[in-house]
């Protein structure tokens, strides 16, 4: 009789666990494709942070970029050691829900709440950040289950244990990375100007500050390993960390003493001999065309007048026609030349001096700048419009062009320029670029996947749930999810990456080779420096207040502020948004009539 008994508690509990994957299968198949949206949004919205700057000037093309990207995001993802949930994440699955179903329901809500919201932040051209949109996410699935007075506005309380205060505490705890990161980029780039770009010997001076950079850059990335190391593999003393920081910095600057130092001079000297050659030449070529000049000058003295009228005729028929041309124009395609001077007006009045806007394109640093044209309207068949249709999705996808308004290309053209020495900045630029990608595919791109992670641990472990969430550990989210994450987020920045890439590389602020190793090194040390000290920081975020920094350390009018104030706009709108629109779908979903599943 016990046999029997045990035989059928057995039959019993595998009836159970059938009905309870049986019933929920759906939930981790619609949570995968969820997590796949959201990594494939977020790769649009966030990808474009590390690569904007040496796009916005000229450094880079998008194809590079995508291939730089798919090499990086990747295997940074998949090989993150800090796979665990951080600790808001765990506090939440901790809580009682109406059921495990609910729970795992709750991580989709997340999912797709978070997805809508970078897809509508993306369109919107607004850097946000994909941690910030889960968390507010999260929080609204929370005040279904525990109401609106669990979570204070200011100081903590006994119902939760979160790292910081209140509400308006952790919202304020954001902010401490941009701000930093504004200060460090502020200053690094007026040390640039101050003892590098404004000096005559720069090209010298450059050659000193190779081994600082790249002395900096590796202890950073140095200090960035250890600690994603320190506390999850392994434990690490204080000075052994000191240690092997130290040590990476030396090796930096010592290497590029005997590598990149010599190369460096070696090509500086070349450019200086074309540099001459081409101006030998230019000033021969320039003599020469005055002795011909000279010489026909005195030789057709006589038949010069003949030829001058002949020249002014010619010069008046073809004004005439121009003129009917342009009266033709005007009345076919409403005037866009019309447009074109009143712009020009416009701009003349604003300025307070007549600048060409052909001139104005000429400021900016990077060659893909064009300008548009106007093309007559032609009625087309179905078959040839929607050719030309998916002809120009590929060209604008693999090479397209930057356009910049009127506006962008005054602060461009009132910008400082350094143009003979900033393409020795473009090696340490990318640098500090693939670093950047770097640590936000470890510490962001690897995190998105972590509510899927959550809904297939609940899935296969049902009975570790069903208390009071003490049999609950931390939750490790498998390397294949993350790889998988990664390979989404590079799909979304290869084929929606660029208006956020564009808006990022020029219309904040002017950018050049120098302005963004000033911005890119500040975000990496901003990001690795509060990420150690417990408090929430985003790449995004951090990145463009290293942009401002590098604009006000520039001129204060080279910052597009009204720019700046959308994006606060939209950090601000990520938590209500978010936080309003997965407490509705959750309380939606808790309220509506179901059945329980045994």
């Amino acid at each position: 009789m016990p046999a029997d008994s045990e035989k059928i508690q057995v039959e019993f509990a595998v009836q159970v666990v059938g009905k309870w994957k049986e019933t929920y299968q759906w939930v981790p198949v619609l949570g995968g494709f969820a997590a796949f949206a959201m990594a494939f949004a977020a790769g649009a919205n966030n990808l474009p942070a590390p690569f904007s700057t040496t796009l916005g000037s000229g450094t880079l093309t998008l194809l590079k970029a995508s291939i730089m990207a798919g090499l990086i995001y990747v295997p940074g993802a998949a090989l993150a050691s800090n796979s665990t949930v951080n600790a808001f994440f765990s506090f939440f699955i901790k809580e009682n829900q109406p059921s495990e179903g609910f729970l795992m329901w709750s991580m989709v809500v997340v999912l797709i709440t978070a997805t809508i919201w970078l897809v509508i932040a993306t369109y919107f051209e607004l850097p946000v950040s994909p941690q910030q949109a889960t968390q507010a996410a999260l929080l609204g699935s929370m005040l279904v289950t525990e109401g609106f007075d669990y979570i204070p506005l200011w100081n903590k309380n006994d119902n939760h244990n979160f790292n910081g205060g209140g509400l308006l505490w952790i919202f304020l705890e954001w902010t401490v990375a941009p701000l930093f990161a504004c200060i460090c980029a502020c200053f690094l780039f007026i040390l640039l100007k101050v003892l590098i770009l404004r000096h005559k010997n720069a090209r010298e001076r450059i050659l000193i500050f190779f081994p600082l950079d790249y002395g900096l850059s590796a202890g950073l990335l140095c200090l960035f390993l250890v600690y994603q190391v320190r506390g999850h593999l392994m434990h690490i003393p204080i000075w052994a960390t000191i240690a092997a920081v130290a040590l990476a910095t030396f090796i930096g600057a010592v290497l590029p003493l005997v590598v990149i130092v010599p190369l460096a001079t070696k090509e500086l000297g070349a450019t200086e001999k074309h540099k001459t050659a081409k101006n030998n030449n230019m000033n021969s070529t320039k003599e020469q065309c005055v002795k011909i000049q000279d010489q026909t000058c005195s030789n057709n003295t006589k038949g010069g007048n003949d030829e001058a009228e002949d020249v002014l005729r010619e010069f008046m028929q073809t004004r005439v026609l121009d003129t009917v041309y342009e009266e033709e124009e005007r009345n076919s395609c409403a005037s866009p030349d019309s447009t074109i001077k009143d712009s020009d007006q416009q701009l003349a009045l604003s300025t307070g001096q007549s600048t060409q806007f052909k001139h104005l394109l000429q400021c900016t640093p990077n060659n893909l700048v064009q300008t548009k044209t106007f093309h007559k309207m032609e009625n087309q068949s179905p078959f040839q419009s929607a050719y030309n249709f998916v002809r120009n999705f590929t060209k604008s996808t693999v090479s397209p062009v930057i356009e910049y308004d009127r506006n962008t290309l005054i602060r461009h053209a009132l910008a400082e320029k350094y143009d003979e020495i900033e393409d020795c900045f473009s090696v340490p630029h990318l640098l500090a670029s693939c670093i950047f990608a770097l640590i936000q595919s470890v510490s962001e791109i690897a995190a998105i996947v972590s509510p899927y992670g959550a809904i297939v641990d609940i899935f296969n472990n049902r009975a570790k749930y069903s208390g009071n969430g003490e049999d609950v550990d931390s939750i490790d989210v498998s390397w294949r999810f993350r790889a998988l994450g990664g390979l989404g987020a590079v799909m979304g920045f290869i084929l929606c990456g660029w208006k956020l890439t564009q808006c990022l590389g020029g219309k904040l602020t002017y950018m050049s080779n120098s302005r963004g190793l000033a911005s890119q090194l500040s975000t990496v040390a901003a990001v690795i420096i509060v990420s150690t000290t417990n408090l929430p920081v985003s790449t995004v975020h951090a990145f463009v207040g290293s942009l401002v920094g590098v604009g006000i350390a520039d001129d204060i009018q080279n910052v597009n502020w009204k720019l700046l104030f959308k994006f606060i706009c939209g950090w601000v709108m990520t938590i209500i948004f978010c936080c309003g629109a997965a407490f509705a779908i959750f309380y939606a979903s808790v309220h509506v009539p179901a059945y329980a599943v045994p």
